[in-house]
């Protein structure tokens, strides 16, 4: 996952940056600036589904008892997932993802 997710996030990117490169340059028509964001829109899409993919494929290969324990090490089923991030997530990723306040 790890390849195919950073070789999606790269056209991603890539797709982003065409679109202010198209901007600066200042000529974009109502077209090409279309084109551009549906580039963009379908980098995102494919970099997602590699994401959520590889949550949907996991589970059948594991046992309950490690499923519950990769709910734990992600945070999952915590009281309040606002008060403690998981060791190893970004701090302000985390408590975006979970609504989290300030």
């Amino acid at each position: 996952m790890k390849a195919e997710a950073q070789a999606a996030g790269a056209d991603f990117i890539a797709a982003e940056q065409a679109i202010e490169a198209a901007f600066r340059a200042g000529d974009l028509t109502p077209d090409s600036l279309r084109a551009l964001i549906e580039r963009s829109a379908a980098a995102r899409a494919e970099l997602r589904y590699i994401h959520l993919l590889r949550h949907l494929e996991t589970p059948p290969l594991l046992t309950a008892e490690q499923i519950a324990k990769y709910n734990e090490l992600r945070g999952y089923g915590a009281a309040d997932p606002c008060a403690a991030v998981p060791e190893g997530h970004d701090a302000a990723m985390w408590r975006r993802h979970n609504n989290c306040e300030g």
